[in-house]
């Protein structure tokens, strides 16, 4: 029995929501991993620190968590909405929103849950420091996170966006453009800031007293970072307004 293009529709939105959670899942999951395993680390030698080393990790894998909760909520976005009357473009809309959350939440959860890891190593070096340890990791995996926001704003494009009634391959391809544009260009920013505020955050340990040199530092080499991720996010939107 012939495919009706609702039913193409339904497939894609289906496709997408699994593309979707499935990668953004994996950054998260390994971000907190990866946060767990250093407080581990520490604690197998620092056992009397354990109420603050905990809080530290816990804090860390919560932050790191934001990835896949954006990748969950445009999954249920595409499950749940409407789809008839919808043009068929929609269907590869879907799949580019699918891959825009996604392949961003990757580096970005991976990204966020290492300052967590540094964090609980310095805090275990320095107990005393652990204020502006814990300062440094926020600041520091918040801003991890802005690449996987990009996904989420051209995601939401995608979902919402106006499409011909006419699908022609140029526009299938920029659909599917934008959403890898903008996901696999969130990865290496989201990585690269993860390195930068784990040392960071570790570091701050041997020398508190340069804790502001640290979060200068720091800062100023994660938008340096930041950059291609704003390169990718400018690609995406010049695709989505050429459909």
């Amino acid at each position: 029995m012939a495919w009706e293009q609702v039913d193409w529709i339904r497939a894609a939105a289906g496709l997408g929501a699994g593309i979707s959670i499935g990668f953004s899942a994996i950054g998260a999951a390994l971000g907190e991993g990866y946060a767990a395993g250093k407080a581990s680390e520490i604690l197998s030698y620092r056992p009397r620190l354990a109420d603050k080393i905990l809080k530290t990790m816990l804090v860390g894998q919560a932050i790191a968590e934001t990835a896949g909760i954006f990748g969950l909520v445009v999954a249920m976005l595409m499950l749940f909405s409407s789809v008839s009357g919808k043009p068929i473009l929609t269907a590869w809309a879907y799949l580019g929103a699918g891959l825009a959350i996604g392949l961003s939440a990757i580096g970005c959860g991976i990204g966020a849950g290492m300052p967590a890891g540094g964090a609980c190593l310095g805090i275990g070096r320095q107990p005393e420091a652990s204020g502006p340890i814990t300062t440094l990791m926020l600041v520091g995996s918040g801003v991890a996170q802005s690449t996987v926001i990009y996904g989420l704003l051209i995601a939401q494009l995608l979902l919402y966006k106006r499409l011909p009634e006419v699908a022609t391959f140029p526009h299938i391809c920029a659909l599917l453009g934008a959403g890898l544009a903008v996901g696999f260009g969130g990865n290496g920013p989201g990585l690269g800031k993860g390195f930068a505020a784990e040392t960071a955050a570790y570091q701050i340990a041997r020398n508190p007293e340069n804790a502001t040199i640290l979060m200068r530092i720091m800062l100023v080499g994660q938008g340096v970072a930041e950059s291609t991720g704003v390169y990718s996010l400018v690609v995406s939107l010049l695709l989505i307004m050429m459909v």
